[in-house]
């Protein structure tokens, strides 16, 4: 009971947060930017393997969400947001003496995750991006730390409106000391709104 109470206040607590940010940086929107974003790519897991029992398979993920950009100086950019992947995972399981039939099914790792990411905009159109993000395991019910990191190209499309390009390297839920977590490479992109 009590465990559940505290990851419903973890919960809360990172509304909060996005609620108290989004309010206090609207007095100085010609710094505020949004988007959306998609990604795809391919996926690793940890963890997984376990001996005499069934193997696991990463396959392709994908992932959406909204971006916020603030512009903390002309070469530095604070990003945040809220993105919800969706990861493949085949599962086989058999071929023993015991099961010699294998089975195959595919299980999804669903997560939604927050980045505290900085990019520096090392020229007009290039960047760097990077930093630590929390993520909410839907299917285990756990909140994990991870990290990623990029680069990138800016394509204005408009004075106002920019398409981000952003093949990234993210791991998402990554418990170091269990060995668990999900790994993404792949493509980001990022339609970027400027009021």
């Amino acid at each position: 009971m009590i465990a559940k109470m505290m990851k419903t206040l973890n919960l809360a607590s990172v509304v909060l947060f996005f609620l108290i940010t989004f309010f206090s940086l609207q007095t100085h929107a010609q710094k505020n930017n949004w988007g959306i974003s998609a990604e795809f790519g391919s996926s690793s897991v940890e963890g997984r393997d376990f001996i005499g029992g069934p193997s696991f398979h990463p396959r392709e993920y994908f992932a959406f969400g909204f971006t916020y950009i603030r512009a903390i100086s002309p070469k530095f950019d604070f990003e945040t947001g809220l993105t919800y992947s969706r990861t493949r995972i085949l599962e086989r399981g058999g071929g023993t003496p015991y099961f010699p039939d294998i089975i195959e099914f595919n299980i999804y790792e669903n997560m939604l995750t927050v980045p505290f990411y900085l990019k520096w905009n090392v020229s007009p159109r290039i960047f760097l991006n990077g930093g630590p993000n929390m993520s909410w395991n839907r299917g285990e019910n756990t909140y994990d730390a991870g990290y990623g990191f990029g680069i990138g190209y800016q394509w204005r499309i408009k004075e106002n409106k920019k398409l981000l390009i952003n093949p990234m390297y993210q791991a998402r839920g990554a418990r170091p000391q269990e060995g668990r977590g999900v790994q993404h490479l792949g493509l980001r992109l990022v339609f970027v709104v400027s009021p």
